[in-house]
């Protein structure tokens, strides 16, 4: 499975130090940094790290207990001034004192960093706290100020999910999924995905760097933004999370935002709203997609038949509702809000 780490790096130590091994490449198979490796730390390098340098970052030894379940393939989420400005992948993780003086020390009684992890890429993300305040699980105001290691499966699920993070892990497990349907199939025997799933809690990710994808959360924060007066949360059902929903509001409404316009993801909106809605606590007045450009008139026609508002970026904090008819709506409420099986 793949953990979370949140990495407030926003005091002077913490510049310095991204200043000295985020910005630039440390080459660890040269001298001085080779000979504060031992022989396991820089196989482990150089499998992951094939050209003889990597970005690093280390932690204090307050973290060592934490630390010990981070590994290759986990997520960092760099923040500052209440942003996850950048978004990490773990290379090789380990707990070397002398490295981590190498790479951070200034003078011998500084602050030293013996939790050492190297980073297999970091991207731009420019988040605000929000997106992680609105996930279930994460208490809204958090700072984060002494950093995080999360381990919770469905509490990192939702965190990737809300910020736009696919992992390879993600990846490998929607493939074994492929391939025990199809193998079920050729076989004619029972689809068992018990195993598959299982599994997963033992899974080390791929040494590969996760995809960031910021447009859906950057869609749903602007939103956020230009509704001051509405009060908006995420909802954790045992349908998954909600990207939008309205809170002590006279009219309660379900948004599911899509990073792009495009059939699949209209489709997607209404598969995911149609699921949520039942699901929730609240009986729901409206339903709502949420898209980055104007959908199609054809795909605007099928969310309006199943009683769901389209609403699309026009333009910078500008948005346009097209509404479905009250008609539509009304008669769609009761399908929404029935509870059957709940």
């Amino acid at each position: 499975m793949t953990n979370v780490l949140i990495q407030p790096c926003a005091s002077a130590v913490a510049r310095r130090n991204w200043r000295k091994t985020v910005d630039q490449m440390i080459p660890f198979s040269e001298s001085p940094y080779v000979s504060a490796l031992t022989t396991s730390e820089l196989d482990r390098l150089a499998k992951l790290h094939d050209h003889g340098s990597a970005m690093f970052w280390g932690r204090t030894s307050f973290h060592d207990k934490t630390m010990s379940s981070v590994q290759t393939g986990d997520v960092v989420l760099f923040t500052w001034k209440k942003h996850i400005r950048k978004i990490g992948t773990v290379g090789a993780s380990f707990r070397n004192k002398e490295f981590g003086d190498l790479l951070w020390g200034e003078s011998d009684n500084s602050e030293s960093f013996p939790n050492v992890f190297s980073l297999l890429e970091v991207a731009d993300a420019e988040l605000p706290y929000s997106v992680l305040w609105n996930v279930p699980g994460i208490s809204h105001g958090d700072t984060f100020r002494q950093g995080r290691v999360i381990t919770d499966l469905r509490l990192t699920d939702d965190i990737l999910e809300a910020i736009g993070v696919r992992t390879p892990e993600g990846e490998v497990l929607e493939k074994k999924i492929r391939q025990a349907v199809d193998e079920s199939l050729q076989s004619n025997v029972e689809l068992r995905l018990e195993r598959v799933l299982k599994e997963r809690t033992e899974y080390q990710a791929p040494a590969r760097a996760v995809q960031v994808d910021r447009a859906e959360a950057r869609l749903v924060h602007e939103y956020d933004e230009v509704h001051p007066e509405i009060n908006f949360v995420r909802v954790s059902s045992s349908a998954g999370v909600t990207d939008l929903q309205t809170s002590g509001h006279e009219e309660a409404e379900l948004i599911e935002a899509k990073g792009d316009n495009t059939r699949r993801r209209v489709r997607e909106a209404v598969a995911q709203l149609l699921q949520y809605a039942p699901e929730n606590e609240d009986d729901l007045d409206r339903l709502t997609a949420l898209f980055p450009a104007q959908p199609s008139g054809a795909d605007i026609r099928y969310l309006h038949r199943l009683g769901i508002d389209c609403v699309y970026r026009t333009g910078p904090r500008l948005f346009e509702r097209e509404a479905a008819p009250d008609s539509h709506r009304q008669y769609m409420r009761r399908i929404w809000n029935n509870k059957i099986g709940g």
